[in-house]
Formats: C-alpha cells, sequence, structure tokens
C-alpha cells in the first residue's frame, strides 16, 4: 500500500522535534561532592600556546580523576600527542573551542586504561569540537592497543558519556570515534561527517546514540561484533543499544549502518586461512593480518603461541594476537533503530563478511554456530533508492511504521561463498513475512522522495 506523505512528514517532525541538527543537550549527570572543579588555562593550556605545551597542560588538568575538567576560554588548542582520561572525570569544552591535532597522530584522545590497562569507568567528554586537520595515521598492529583506530577512542570503559560533539573534516584513514569492549555508552547530540566510519563500536553492551547527523564516506555508524582484526583490539558481541533521532544526511557512501557478527574455530595443522580470518589456539584469539589482499588461502602448519603484536609463522602468515577469552562466535541482539530518517541512497548492512576484505564466517564453523542478528526498526523513513535493511546473514529483522521511497524495507540474499542458506525471520507491523530458500525481498509502505 502507499502512505500518505504525512506519515513522512510527521516522522520528520518528530526528528526536528528530538533536537536531531545541532539542539542543545542537556545530560543529567550527578557529580559527586569531593570532585573538584578546574579550569585547564591554569595548567597552561590557551589557544596562543604550542601544540606541546597544550598536551602537555590537558593532561596535567585531567591527571587523577575526580575532578571536572574545563576548557573555558574560546579558539583552537592544538594538541601534538594523545591525552588520557581517568575514572570519574568530566572534560567539559566550552562554546567557541575547538581541539585540533597538529601532527599525524593515531589517537588523539582516549581513556587511560585503553593503554595502560584495567577498566575506566564514569567518564564525560561534553561539547568537543574535534579537528582532524589532516592529520591521520593508523594504529601500530605492535603497540599497546593494535586496532584502536578512532581519533577520538575509548577502550576497557563503563559508563561513557559524550555529548553535544562534532568532527566534521576527518579523512579515509580513520574512524572518527572509536568505542570498544564497553558496559554503558551513551552519544547523545553529534555532528559527524568525513570519510571512514563515524560511529563506531565493538564488543560491549548497553549504548545510545541518539540526537544526531551524518555524512560519511564508509559506514555512518558500525556496530560489529566481528570486525577485521586490524581494525579493533577486541572481539565480542554486542547487545541492548538503541540508534535514536538520527538523519543520514544526503551525500554519503557505503552504509548508513553497518550490523555484522562473526563465528570462527579452533587453530589445527593444516587449517586454510585468509586473510583477515580469525581462529582460536586454545583460549587465544589471533587474526591473520597484515596479509595481501585477496581470497588466497594459506595452509598453516604451525600455531601462534605469542600473547602481543604480530608472529609470522614459518610459512609466511602473519598473526596478530587480539585477546585471550575463548571467545570464537559474537553475535548482535536487541538493537532498535527508532526515528531515524534516510535522505541517502545507502542501508542498514546485515551481513557476514565473505570477501578479499575479510571472511569473519570460516567455512570449518558447523552450521548450528553460526552467529545472528537481531534488530529492530521503529519509525524508520527512507527517501531515498533503495532498501532500508540488505545483507546476507542469519537475521530477526522486524519492522514497525517503516516506510521507504520505492516500498523496498528490506533485501538479503546469501553469498555463493556459503554452502548453507541464512536462516531468517522477519516481521513487518506485527505480520511474519514468509519466503524460501534464504532469500528475504519485502516490501512496505512508499514515502515521498527527497526533494
Amino acid at each position: 500500500m502507499i502512505v500518505k506523505t504525512a506519515f513522512y512528514t510527521g516522522l520528520c517532525s518528530v526528528l526536528f522535534s528530538a533536537n536531531v541538527f545541532g539542539a542543545d543537550v542537556q545530560g543529567a549527570r550527578v557529580v559527586r561532592g569531593d570532585w573538584k572543579t578546574v579550569d585547564a588555562a591554569a595548567f597552561g593550556l590557551s589557544p596562543k600556546a604550542g601544540a606541546d605545551v597544550n598536551a602537555a597542560a590537558l593532561q596535567k588538568a585531567l591527571d587523577g580523576g575526580r575532578r571536572v575538567v574545563k576548557v573555558s576560554e574560546p579558539g583552537t588548542y592544538d594538541i601534538d600527542r594523545i591525552c588520557l582520561i581517568d575514572s570519574d572525570t568530566e572534560l567539559v569544552f566550552g562554546p567557541g573551542t575547538r581541539l585540533r591535532k597538529a601532527k599525524p597522530i593515531c589517537v588523539a584522545l582516549a581513556n587511560r586504561a585503553a593503554y595502560c590497562g584495567g577498566v575506566d569507568s564514569n567518564i564525560v567528554v561534553r561539547g568537543l569540537s574535534f579537528v582532524v586537520n589532516g592529520c591521520e595515521r593508523e594504529a601500530d598492529p605492535n603497540g599497546p592497543a593494535p586496532g584502536l583506530q578512532g581519533h577520538v577512542s575509548f577502550f576497557h570503559v563503563n559508563d561513557l558519556e559524550i555529548r553535544d560533539f562534532s568532527c566534521t573534516d576527518f579523512l579515509a584513514s580513520q574512524y572518527c570515534l572509536q568505542v570498544v569492549d564497553f558496559r554503558g555508552f551513551t552519544i547523545d547530540g553529534f555532528d559527524i561527517r568525513g570519510e571512514k566510519d563515524g560511529i563506531h563500536l565493538n564488543a560491549g553492551r548497553d549504548f545510545v546514540i541518539r540526537n544526531g547527523k551524518l555524512r560519511t564516506g564508509d559506514d555512518g555508524i558500525a556496530i560489529n561484533a566481528g570486525e577485521w582484526p586490524d581494525f579493533t583490539p577486541r572481539m565480542g558481541s554486542i547487545c541492548d543499544g538503541l540508534v535514536e533521532n538520527v538523519h543520514d544526511l544526503p551525500g554519503g557512501r557505503c552504509n548508513f549502518a553497518r550490523v555484522i557478527t562473526g563465528g570462527w574455530v579452533q587453530w589445527h595443522r593444516g587449517i586454510r586461512l585468509q586473510r583477515n580470518d580469525l581462529c582460536n589456539v586454545g583460549n587465544n584469539v589471533y587474526g591473520v593480518t597484515p596479509m595481501p589482499l585477496g581470497t588466497n588461502e594459506y595452509v598453516s602448519t604451525t600455531p601462534p603461541t605469542h600473547t602481543h603484536g604480530v608472529w609470522k609463522s614459518p610459512e609466511g602468515i602473519n598473526f596478530l594476537f587480539l585477546q585471550s577469552d575463548g571467545v570464537s562466535r559474537v553475535n548482535i541482539s536487541n538493537v532498535t533503530f527508532r526515528n531515524v530518517r534516510m535522505d541517502c541512497d545507502r542501508s542498514i548492512f546485515c551481513g557476514w563478511e565473505t570477501y578479499e576484505w575479510a571472511r569473519l564466517i570460516h567455512p570449518e564453523l558447523p552450521r548450528d554456530r553460526y552467529p545472528a542478528i537481531d534488530v529492530r526498526l521503529e519509525r524508520v523513513a527512507k527517501s531515498a533508492k533503495g532498501p532500508i535493511v540488505f545483507g546476507n546473514a542469519d537475521a530477526n529483522v522486524a519492522f514497525a511504521d517503516c516506510a521507504a521511497v520505492d516500498g523496498r524495507l528490506l533485501e538479503m540474499g546469501w553469498s555463493s561463498s556459503r554452502t548453507l542458506a541464512p536462516r531468517r525471520r522477519v516481521v513487518v507491523d506485527g505480520v511474519e513475512q514468509v519466503f524460501t530458500n534464504g532469500t528475504a525481498c519485502v516490501k512496505g509502505a512508499l514515502v515521498a522522495p527527497r526533494e
């Protein structure tokens, strides 16, 4: 059936009233009475200072936690190295302030546990306007946090809040924002535009991505339980998430959201491994990287046993150590997209990586151990061509009050590299859809095209 334009207009009015487009977002954080408040200017931070002075001053202001750190004077603050945030810290950037990279470093702002071990908690970053300034550098695979690739990154963190965030000039080598191994993450109020992934999540639970706009050259939002091993320091399931009041602006590429899982097996003598495959040796998890791009399979006869960085086997296979928790299957569950406006001809990809860049479902994985995706879409409207959801994975997908300009809610096939068809359950407005051979093409309501 055709839904009148009123549906689309109504949904857009909901999005606008929800302050998606740059309105001030106020948090509800309660700061403990024994925290102190400091202005980073007292430690030497100044728009007039050099990048080395500013980085040292901001770090000194942050050290120790249990404080609110303010950056108050309007202006651009250059830094030339990473600054680390401790637990129990609120970092507040005032109106007219910008934090800018001054040299090609990888991560510019992170929590301390990401590089020093342990777990951080209770961190708030508010009002950050971040400028990449053409300065990008990929993470060192032999460094303390291999695969941590965001300009702003958090790893091993609980109860993280980012509010009123903007970054509009990142290039194609690094993610804008990456959060890994988290328990409780909220980003509320954002404007993210650039050439790589905007918001990139790996391994965690309880997240909210709310009130923002995106235009990216790669994935706008990546919810990646499985991942290319050189682009995350940890694999792990992701559950209990909400993406709400988000506007996907015209002009982006790749996916509005990328939702991917993974599954792999224990290493054994003679196992055939491809670039970015994963395998376990006991409880250790390894990725086959860096290796040449392509689908060439390498026969492995020597197991990796190292516990940091990259090791090259006698057969010439590079193994990157990731973690030692024994994980071998990672799922996506209970993730909802609500009040989303998609004005770009890209989709939500729910899939398995099975091509020359990565193969996140190993061919030896038994069928009963395939990972699955469980997502729900509520009041999602797409004014550009193409399905709202597409992919190739085992998935449960539910739609409620969703519509697309050409009526295509979902198109899911299955990769020719898989011998078994995916298992799927698709529900549209409470009615389960019936299809065969693992292929789903679901039509739904129409909306007016973007003007």
